[in-house]
């Protein structure tokens, strides 16, 4: 889970406040599945309070709601449309940002999660894999987490769609779309409250939140951050699906279903916190930059790193004094061994495939400028004019 940060000159140009969401977001994420996996295993194990506090109100859900705001905070903001060859670049930087790290999880992330386990994972799997489409196969993910990795892809698509069709760079068009996934993932929720029936299933309706909640995240930064619009109706519309999410949406749903399993808690959570970092609490310090630079191979590699440590302990007789610790223990020996491999693939894998992507980005820009000065048959001037150009006339700023 990750993102490009619009250019800006000098020390916050990687908004350090924003890496210090993707910090908190991705231990939130650590501290979820490791409780789940470590709680039951010892006996006589202390602190058991901390997975009871974590599965009830599901911290690990409101890890990654809080990443997709972010990428929603920072993705549109990355694509700079009065550049030639604006959605290629950006397209080729998100594939070298996701995949290399993406591909190298998928190996450990089997060897973690069945092989060492005696469950199949085969060619088969591991070659769907390679593409991020399993879900759509029926086909068994290296790692269960990698379904959010599919959201983020759907909104840079999204992202693209509203580019081409002029909206990316209009509030009012953002706030309409996030409105309509809002309401038909309302309306699939009350449906399946009231009757039990599903109109277009769990997956797809989770997913428009999802995007909806990014296109929050962008409005969040166009109109209250940084105060580029003044349109009354766009605050309007933003504060009311705030409001939606945190406060309507989850009380109509603890009415009707109770709070046990409720997602819609953690993702009021994960709003919540959004807004006390961007907004009330903004965290700059040199720990939070690293870890939110290395979020996303915290993300990626924990399952591996919690995987083959409790593989290891459960080999170990039930008494031995490294089964009966403290959850709190675990929970942080996780987190440390995570963050020193996180480094490892950030330093090896994360930060030379985003350099390959910006030389292979350069060349695309470089291959398209050539080919629009070549003169082309059946157009006047014998060269692409303006018409030609896709790019809104408005300026520079995609969010103006």
């Amino acid at each position: 889970m990750s993102g490009e940060l619009p250019s800006r000159a000098g020390a916050d140009a990687r908004l350090r406040h924003i890496d210090a969401l993707r910090a908190l977001a991705a231990l939130l994420v650590v501290w979820r599945h490791v409780g789940d996996a470590y709680v039951g295993f010892g006996i006589g194990m202390g602190g058991r309070w901390l997975a009871t506090v974590a599965s009830s109100i599901d911290v690990g859900r409101t890890g990654v709601v809080t990443f997709f705001l972010i990428s929603g905070y920072v993705i549109p903001f990355s694509i700079h449309p009065e550049r030639r060859a604006a959605l290629g670049t950006f397209l080729i930087k998100r594939f070298f940002r996701i995949y290399p790290a993406y591909w190298l999880s998928i190996p450990l992330g089997a060897f973690a999660t069945c092989w060492l386990w005696g469950r199949p994972f085969g060619l088969r799997e591991f070659i769907v894999n390679l593409t991020l489409l399993q879900d759509f196969f029926g086909v068994t993910a290296a790692e269960g987490l990698y379904w959010t990795l599919l959201v983020e892809w759907a909104f840079y698509l999204l992202c693209v769609v509203l580019l081409l069709c002029g909206s990316l760079g209009r509030p009012r068009h953002l706030l309409a779309v996030s409105i309509a996934f809002t309401l038909a993932y309302s309306i699939e929720m009350l449906v399946r409250w009231w009757n039990g029936t599903t109109l277009m299933g769990s997956p797809a309706a989770f997913t428009l939140l999802n995007l909806s909640l990014m296109l929050v995240g962008t409005l969040y930064r166009t109109v209250i951050d940084d105060a580029r619009s003044d349109d009354r109706i766009v605050q309007a519309g933003l504060h009311g699906l705030l409001l939606w999410h945190l406060v309507a949406l989850p009380a109509g749903a603890v009415y009707a279903i109770g709070w046990e399993y409720n997602a819609t808690i953690p993702y009021a959570l994960g709003l919540l916190l959004f807004i006390a970092g961007t907004r009330f609490v903004r965290i700059r310090s040199a720990l939070t930059d690293w870890l939110g630079r290395i979020s996303y191979s915290i993300y990626l590699f924990h399952p591996v790193v919690f995987m083959v440590m409790l593989w290891l302990l459960l080999r170990l007789p039930a008494g031995s004094v490294l089964r009966v610790q403290h959850l709190g223990v675990y929970i942080v020996a996780n987190m440390a061994i995570t963050v020193v491999l996180a480094t490892l693939v950030y330093r090896w894998v994360e930060r030379p495939g985003m350099e390959l992507g910006r030389r292979v980005a350069r060349a695309w820009s470089r291959y398209r400028e050539r080919a629009a000065a070549m003169p082309t048959a059946g157009v006047t001037g014998g060269v692409l004019g303006p018409e030609h150009d896709f790019r809104p006339r408005h300026g520079t700023d995609p969010l103006r």
